[in-house]
């Protein structure tokens, strides 16, 4: 039976005197959790990059010494120090605004305003990605250095079973993570000392359902394992919503971190992302502060320039291109993470996807 669609033969003729309604803006579908970038203290530079020194290790025991009455006591000098340096990179992204599509179509949206929020929200997810992965020595020196590459750079790593001291570099070969590797990095990192108020911990999703399963599941009897979940909690976040914590620490849940080939980021190679075999990823403690007190901070220079006014990342428009018929956007930040002390950077790495152990 042939379809009735008024006056028209087919429902296609019909549509050829309609048009759709067009939504003004863009759906956002690209949304992650657990940035770390507005967590992290600032320093602003006027310079390319930032030298300070690092204290050497040393001895309790070698400190000083005991001296007898009369007894010459000796001068010495024996200070020494690292010198660190952490240079700006620049981060930058533009985008061209083609005339032919400003002027000729009747748009609800606002073509520029789209433009800039597209170039604004890949540009930080950029430097978010390479806070955790940028790498100096193995991925090109126009990067910076992330929190993998601070790691292997302050110290060699420890496989997990070794771990003595106050270790910030394990490897966790390939096996599942543990409370208390969690609690010896904790003391790594010195959060008692220097106070748990800027101390995360910061994790991949997928290892932070591990953690919810541990907390929601505590009541249930396995045959398996016997596990007192009395340091896992869950608390309010200060804009809503729940966030877990462990021993009084928050954990950051971070879609930034993601699976990760195992056995690289040693110190040969950078860390990279996963490509074949089994998945891997890495947890952090974080402890956040100025360099001066040790901590973990982000340099910053200031590509605006404008007098009393810092911009991190700084918009230029463009009203008219060069040999184009376009305007155009750019987006651009002068940055690098820069770490006071290793003990304020924490990694576990080859960390695999399964049940947390004691």
């Amino acid at each position: 039976m042939a379809e009735i669609v008024g006056q028209w033969t087919t429902l296609a003729e019909a549509e050829k005197l309609t048009q759709s309604v067009l939504m003004q803006g863009i759906v956002e579908t690209v949304i992650e959790e657990g940035e770390i970038l507005p967590m992290m203290p600032v320093k602003q530079l006027s310079g390319k990059s930032l030298l300070y020194n690092r204290e050497n290790s040393f001895n309790a025991e070698d400190g000083a010494d005991f001296y007898d009455i009369g007894e010459q006591i000796p001068w010495v000098g024996d200070q020494a120090g690292t010198q660190v340096e952490a240079s700006l990179k620049r981060i930058a992204r533009q985008s061209a605004l083609d005339n032919f599509i400003a002027l000729t179509y009747n748009n609800i949206n606002d073509y520029r305003a789209i433009k800039a929020q597209d170039v604004a929200k890949k540009v930080t997810r950029f430097a978010e990605h390479m806070t955790l992965y940028g790498d100096t020595t193995f991925g090109g020196v126009k990067q910076f250095d992330g929190l993998h590459a601070l790691s292997a750079e302050f110290e060699s790593s420890t496989a997990v079973a070794s771990i003595v001291g106050d270790e910030v570099n394990i490897d966790n070969g390939n096996a599942v993570v543990a409370l208390s590797t969690l609690r010896f990095m904790l003391d790594s990192v010195k959060a008692d000392k220097k106070g748990r108020d800027q101390v995360v911990i910061l994790m991949p999703k997928i290892i932070g359902r591990r953690f919810d399963a541990a907390y929601q599941e505590a009541g249930f009897v396995r045959s398996n394992v016997t596990i007192d979940m009395a340091n896992l909690n869950i608390g309010a976040k200060e804009i809503g919503g729940r966030i877990m914590f462990f021993d009084g620490v928050p954990i950051i849940r971070s879609t930034y971190l993601q699976a990760e080939q195992a056995n690289t980021g040693d110190g040969s190679d950078a860390r990279a992302l996963y490509s074949s075999g089994t998945r891997n990823y890495s947890i952090f403690i974080l402890r956040f502060g100025a360099l001066e007190d040790g901590g973990l901070e982000m340099l910053f220079g200031d590509p605006a320039a404008q007098p009393n006014q810092f911009l991190p990342f700084a918009r230029t428009p463009f009203d008219k291109l060069e040999n184009y018929d376009a305007g155009g956007e750019r987006l651009v930040s002068y940055m690098a993470p820069a770490l006071g002390a290793g003990y304020s950077l924490a990694r576990l790495w080859d960390v695999v996807d399964g049940a947390i152990t004691p």
